[in-house]
């Protein structure tokens, strides 16, 4: 075996442990926007949006954290709905929804679960 587990070294291709990790993180991220966007519609009949903004009430600021929770499940899902007719900002859409699910992942598994 000369040294070599077969899990493989640094430098062979494979699955290690911290692409799980991202992985991980990132449907985290995902999951959870979904989760919010369900309750949210579920609870005031409305599917999450920009235009849920457009009056101000006592409301408000909870509506603001639906959005920032929502929002990198709404980017994905528009990078790849979009991916026909403009493919290029489609593809930046995508890996922005994808980068601010992960960021919100590693926060939610860091603070909630306890992952360092």
């Amino acid at each position: 075996m000369n040294g070599v587990s077969r899990f493989g070294t640094g430098g062979e291709e494979g699955m290690e442990a911290w692409h799980v990790v991202w992985v991980l993180a990132a449907m985290t991220g995902l999951v959870s926007a979904g989760v919010v966007g369900s309750a949210w519609a579920v609870i005031s009949g409305e599917r999450p949006g920009l235009a849920m903004l457009g009056t101000l009430g006592l409301a408000t600021p909870l509506k603001w954290l639906v959005l920032l929770i929502y929002g990198p499940l709404a980017v994905t899902r528009f990078g790849i709905g979009s991916i026909d007719f403009h493919p290029v900002s489609a593809i930046v859409l995508t890996l922005f929804g994808v980068v601010w699910s992960f960021l919100q992942g590693v926060f939610i598994l860091t603070t909630f679960f306890g992952f360092t």
